[in-house]
């Protein structure tokens, strides 16, 4: 019986294994190592995403683009915010790379077509860092 349930978790447990290398493979040896776990624990935990977000959040919401024209000064709110998970390229089709200005960490999160965007900002406020900004899902120009 034991056997049994250890053949059937191995996969998971390898699969599991294998998402957090090619997570951190993406997130590369350029970031802080603190920045890398504070990253992985935040798509992860909920609770732990919640109390490292500053609501309300500067932002843009996703389909921002109203009569052509950009909404501006969007706050996103606790109360209506959708928790962040890892992205998962082969299943959705999107990829993230990273860029840090000084304590700013920029991820830009792109779809393989092109046509499609997100962005997300982290900051490092001394003890701990923080999702400051996200522009949700928005066409990109051309």
């Amino acid at each position: 019986m034991r056997t049994i349930a250890v053949l059937f978790c191995l996969p998971l447990l390898l699969l599991s294994c294998k998402q957090k290398e090619e997570a951190a493979e993406t997130l590369g040896d350029t970031l802080p190592k603190d920045f890398i776990t504070f990253y992985e624990r935040f798509l992860e935990d909920s609770l732990f995403q919640m109390e490292h977000i500053n609501f309300p959040l500067e932002g843009i919401p996703d389909n921002a683009l109203k009569d052509n024209k950009l909404q501006t000064n969007f706050r996103w709110e606790a109360d209506n915010w959708i928790m962040h998970r890892p992205i998962q390229k082969d299943r959705t089709g999107f990829s993230s790379s990273f860029s840090q200005l000084g304590p700013i960490i920029i991820e830009e999160i792109l779809h393989e077509s092109g046509q499609y965007g997100m962005l997300r900002r982290f900051a490092n406020s001394g003890e701990e860092w923080r999702l400051i900004y996200y522009a949700g899902l928005n066409p990109l120009q051309q």
